[in-house]
C-alpha cells in the first residue's frame, strides 16, 4: 500500500517523472539498436513500438480511473498523461525520421507517393496517423488547454481515430509482424492493444449501465389558507 505522501510526491512531480522516464528509453534504445554509431531498421522499429506503448498508456488512464476510482495512483497517473502523449508523440517522430532516412533517402515526399501506390494502404494508416499525433502534440500543454476551452476535449478525441491506424499500420508493415508466429515485439504489442481495448469497453459499459439520478418530482404549489377565525374573535370585530 502507497502511503499518501508518497501519492502526493508523485502526482506532484508525475510530468517530469513520465519526461525523464522517456528520456531514458530514448537514450537506451540509441544505445542498444545503434549500428555502429548510426540509425537502423530495429531503432525505429523500437521508436514505434515505444511510440504505441506511451499512447496506449495514455488511452488507459480515463477507464482505469472509471473502472477502478479508488485505485491510490489514479491521481498521479491522471496528472502525467499529457505528458504520456507528448512523449508517445516525440517517439512517432523519431520512429518516422528514421525510417524516411533509410527507405526514402531522406526525402518525406516520397513517402507519400508510395502510400498511395499500390500496396501502401499500411504506410498510409501511418501517413494519416502522425499529422493527428501531432496536432494533438501541438495542443497538450497548458496555454494550449486554456485557450481552447471545451473544444479541447473534443479536439483530443482524434485519438480514437488515430489508435486503430497505428494498429494496421503495424500489423500491416512492421518487420515483427512478417513472420510466421509471435515474438517479443509482436506478442507484447497484441497484449497492449488488447488491454487497451479492453479498458475503453469497460469504461463504455460502466457509463452506460450507471444508475442515472432520480428526478424529483416537483408538487404544485398549493394556494396559502387563512386559518379559520374562532367565534370569540368574530364576535370582538363585530362588537368594533
Amino acid at each position: 500500500m502507497i502511503n499518501r505522501e508518497t501519492i502526493v510526491m508523485l502526482t506532484k512531480n508525475a510530468r517530469t517523472i513520465v519526461y525523464v522516464i522517456a528520456f531514458i528509453l530514448a537514450i537506451g534504445t540509441w544505445f542498444i539498436y545503434a549500428d555502429k554509431g548510426n540509425i537502423s531498421v530495429l531503432m525505429a522499429n523500437a521508436f514505434g513500438y515505444l511510440s504505441f506503448s506511451f499512447i496506449s498508456l495514455a488511452l488507459m488512464v480515463s477507464p482505469i480511473r472509471a473502472v477502478w476510482p479508488t485505485f491510490s495512483l489514479n491521481p498521479a497517473i491522471f496528472m502525467g498523461r499529457r505528458a504520456i502523449g507528448v512523449s508517445g508523440f516525440i517517439f512517432a517522430a523519431m520512429h518516422y525520421i528514421i525510417q524516411v532516412l533509410l527507405n526514402f533517402a531522406g526525402d518525406p515526399i516520397s513517402v507519400f507517393g508510395f502510400a498511395l501506390g499500390p500496396g501502401g494502404l499500411g504506410l498510409l494508416a501511418g501517413v494519416i496517423a502522425l499529422p493527428i499525433l501531432f496536432l494533438l502534440f501541438i495542443t497538450s500543454f497548458d496555454l494550449a488547454v486554456k485557450t481552447l476551452g471545451k473544444s479541447w476535449y473534443t479536439l483530443h478525441k482524434l485519438i480514437y481515430l488515430a489508435y486503430p491506424l497505428i494498429i494496421f499500420h503495424a500489423y500491416t508493415i512492421g518487420i515483427d509482424f512478417q513472420n510466421t508466429g509471435l515474438n517479443l515485439y509482436s506478442g507484447s504489442f497484441f497484449l497492449i492493444a488488447i488491454v487497451t481495448l479492453v479498458l475503453e469497453g469497460l469504461k463504455i459499459y460502466k457509463g452506460m449501465t450507471k444508475p442515472k439520478p432520480a428526478q424529483q418530482v416537483q408538487q404544485p404549489v398549493q394556494p396559502i389558507q387563512q386559518p379559520p377565525q374562532q367565534s370569540g374573535q368574530k364576535e370582538m370585530e363585530k362588537t368594533n
